[in-house]
């Protein structure tokens, strides 16, 4: 992984101005901080002051595990694209996919039941076509997290569970994934590149494409990552927005 915020860094993201390109962002960790509540969750002023002004010029997305009605809530400018549940919401979720999946999350609650409720740091988030169950508040997150394991590896028919900060995400068998998603959605908008941000292991999806045209940075360097570029943290994504407006005006004012 290389720092962004470098020459290298930078050549990158000029070479994307010249071309088509989606700017597509994670949701938690990468435009709102993390939060111990998720509800409490939303992207500052200054993010949402500058996603404006850049989608004013470029095609912008936010592909959450979130859904999309609760995207909504956190943020004052919502972007043209909204894709939420890890990919599964937002493109062509066709009906009858979509009570699929609910079907499928209503019958994992049943059979984890309380489970879930170890204590008052643990609880399930319903989010209609997945599921997550956060520990971040947890007393013992070791040993919650290992029983949340057990009860988890028993849920019938098996999700694909994809790990994040303090939270497993159930997600239906069979259902799209964030690289998925933003792989559509550049066909869709007939876009030749993609510049993708996330924070966490449920952005590997993308991160891991093996696909030149995708650009992937990571707020917070790890070494098993697949990202090409890192971030130190949350904090300077706005600084990485203004460098990309920076350059997209500039490119625009030289045409």
């Amino acid at each position: 992984m290389k720092y962004l915020f470098s020459p290298t860094g930078t050549r990158v993201l000029e070479s994307l101005t010249f071309t088509r390109t989606l700017y597509a962002f994670d949701f938690d960790g990468t435009l709102a901080p993390i939060v111990n509540i998720p509800e409490k969750a939303k992207a500052s002023i200054i993010i949402d002051g500058l996603l404006r002004e850049l989608s004013a010029h470029e095609s912008v997305a936010v592909i959450s595990g979130r859904s999309i009605a609760d995207l909504k809530k956190r943020m004052d400018f919502v972007p043209d694209h909204l894709i939420g549940n890890h990919g599964l919401e937002g493109l062509s979720l066709r009906a009858e996919s979509a009570n699929q999946a609910q079907s499928i999350c209503n019958i994992w609650k049943k059979q984890l039941g309380k489970a879930w409720n170890l204590n008052s740091g643990v609880f399930l988030e319903d989010k209609t076509y997945s599921l997550a169950i956060h520990y971040r508040n947890s007393r013992n997150k070791k040993s919650d997290r290992l029983a949340l394991f057990k009860k988890i590896e028993k849920l019938d028919p098996s999700p694909r569970v994809v790990l994040g900060k303090c939270v497993f995400n159930l997600i239906p068998p069979g259902a799209p994934h964030k690289g998925v998603a933003l792989l559509e959605l550049m066909m869709r908008l007939d876009l030749k590149c993609a510049l993708y941000i996330g924070d966490d292991d449920t952005d590997e999806d993308v991160f891991s494409l093996p696909d030149a045209r995708i650009i992937s940075v990571r707020v917070g360097q790890k070494s098993s990552s697949q990202a090409q570029y890192f971030i130190k943290r949350q904090n300077e994504v706005s600084r990485m927005l203004r460098n990309i407006l920076k350059l997209v005006k500039k490119c625009q004012k030289n045409r």
